[in-house]
């Protein structure tokens, strides 16, 4: 029987090594709780990963979580648990040693300046690194994602679709709106300290709602490095709209960081930032719509659209294993700031992150929103990561 064991191994072994493929799965339990809701979120994530030795590589993974929340108050008839599968991400890759690059499947896209859609997308992408600049080009689709995971609700369509319940004999409310989205992105560096980028998104409805919505994004961004301590960085975007209703409506926003590595006895980072999108202005400037609506605090659940965030963060690690976090974010409505009307309030969170062994990660955190006219809201969460 023990050397039936170690034939199978020695085979595990040999195959790994031959196809150079490996495998794992992830084992994740998750908190939160908050003024009238406590979550339990336990989750198994498989992978697979094979790096041929030609340049390509196919990555695969899923995640199977069950959420169960017991709300109080009013909300307490939705307590229960609920079981969601997810196909996560998925990748073929091909990298060349010529600096040309191709990803298909459902892989990472986030925008120039992180303002309008990030997230994982079906699609494709295309990149070309030269000595003058990097090209990227690609397509992507959302109507086949978990609607939770995705958080594309640009319409009033799309919201009702959003809430729409859904369960294993109703699976067509499992899915995102449909959109498909097509990018070009350049970037070329600027001398030895700064790097200038472009990027052109287009959107398009493919939902069957009685009302659409397309859009165009146009961004640009600079980056300046200073020193090799300091980065600076600002950018701009523009959107157009259509919807049957109005032939245009047209949004702006606006991006500007600092991020600064402390000359301390730590290993600890300051950041600095302002973002802010526009608010409706007449009858064509209006609201910015982002393509994913991400909520912009971890208790301050709107999203970007007509908003203005003001944000502080420290990150530092405080031992090897031991990293913390701090941020404040100050949160009001682009337009006519200077009324009490528009100041939304401040988040201040902390987190702790430790990692005792590269198998092992323990994170909790913690904070606070204070808003302008009501009680403070709080939220605490925590997590265990195992890696098999």
């Amino acid at each position: 029987m023990k050397k039936i064991k170690l034939l199978i191994v020695l085979l595990l072994l040999i195959t790994s090594a031959a196809f150079s493929a490996d495998f794992g799965l992830l084992f994740d339990r998750e908190f939160s709780g908050e003024n009238e809701l406590f979550l339990y979120n336990p989750s198994l994530t498989p992978w697979f990963s094979w790096n041929g030795s030609n340049g390509a590589s196919v990555y695969f993974s899923g995640n199977f979580s069950f959420e169960h929340n017991i709300y109080s108050g009013e909300m307490s008839a939705n307590n229960g648990w609920k079981f969601i599968p997810e196909l996560s991400r998925f990748a073929f890759s091909y990298q060349n040693i010529k600096g040309i690059s191709f990803e298909a499947g459902r892989i990472y896209y986030s925008d120039l300046l992180g303002l309008t859609a990030c997230g994982l997308l079906d699609g494709l992408r295309f990149s070309a690194v030269t000595s003058a600049c990097r090209i990227s080009i690609g397509a992507y689709y959302s109507g086949l994602q978990y609607k939770e995971t995705a958080k594309i609700v640009m319409t009033d369509g799309d919201i009702a679709n959003y809430i729409l319940p859904w369960d294993f004999n109703n699976f067509n409310d499992y899915f995102a709106s449909r959109r498909f989205l097509a990018s070009f992105r350049l970037d070329v560096p600027a001398g030895k300290a700064s790097a200038f980028s472009f990027e052109a998104l287009v959107q398009f409805d493919l939902n069957e709602y009685d009302h659409y919505l397309n859009s165009q994004y146009g961004a640009v961004k600079f980056d300046i490095f200073p020193s090799n301590m300091v980065m600076i960085s600002a950018g701009a975007v523009f959107e157009a709209m259509q919807t049957e209703q109005k032939e245009f409506n047209a949004a702006f926003g606006a991006l500007a960081q600092l991020k600064a590595n402390l000359p301390t006895a730590v290993n600890d980072q300051l950041g600095l930032s302002i973002k802010c999108t526009s608010s409706v202005i007449d009858d064509i400037f209006t609201d910015y719509i982002p393509i994913n609506s991400v909520p912009q605090g971890m208790i301050f659940t709107s999203t970007i659209a007509g908003l203005t965030v003001i944000g502080i963060d420290y990150n530092v690690r405080i031992v090897k294993p031991l990293y913390a976090e701090f941020a404040f974010n100050y949160f009001m409505r682009t337009i006519n700031t200077v009324s009490n009307d528009n100041m939304y309030g401040g988040e201040l969170w902390a987190s702790l992150v430790w990692q005792p062994l590269e198998d092992i990660r323990i994170t909790f955190g913690g904070g606070a929103f204070f808003p302008k006219e009501s009680d403070v809201m709080w939220k605490i969460m925590g997590g265990l990561t195992l890696s098999f």
